[in-house]
């Protein structure tokens, strides 16, 4: 690893610590300065790419996850939308699949809110489908 401080490329472990699931906080030290530095490394999981509606397609994004999910949850201070967007993403890694499509995400992401809110899944829902009438709210609550 480079020394941050003098561009070495010598540099030694001291100490590592695990966080959350799938990241390590590593202390190093540098043999050449001896300056200590941090250094975090997280697993990169499969790549999921999306298909939107329009058939373009993109890397999944889970910032683009948690805004939507802030967005449907406003008004509840005691969900916590980040764990709910790290959620939703293990159970689409959980489809085995690269290739996700909106609906997918759609899905999942109502069905974990429906277990905590059922007015947040339901905005959720018309923000990301085609609900226009009553009709379309009707049919999503008789789900």
């Amino acid at each position: 690893m480079k020394c941050v401080f003098c561009g070495s490329n010598d540099s030694k472990v001291v100490d590592s610590r695990y966080l959350k699931d799938t990241a390590i906080r590593r202390r190093r030290e540098c043999v050449k300065c001896g300056k200590r530095f941090t250094t975090y490394e997280t697993v990169e999981t499969n790549p999921m790419v999306v298909t939107n509606v329009y058939n373009e397609r993109e890397p999944f994004k889970i910032e683009k996850l948690t805004e939507s999910l802030r967005y449907a949850t406003y008004c509840r201070d005691d969900i916590d939308v980040n764990d709910l967007a790290d959620r939703v993403e293990k159970l689409l890694l959980g489809l085995n699949s690269q290739d996700i499509s909106t609906h997918d995400i759609v899905k999942v992401a109502v069905d974990c809110l429906m277990e905590l809110d059922t007015i947040s899944a339901l905005v959720y829902y018309t923000q990301h489908t085609d609900c226009n009438s009553f009709d379309d709210v009707r049919k999503f609550i008789n789900q």
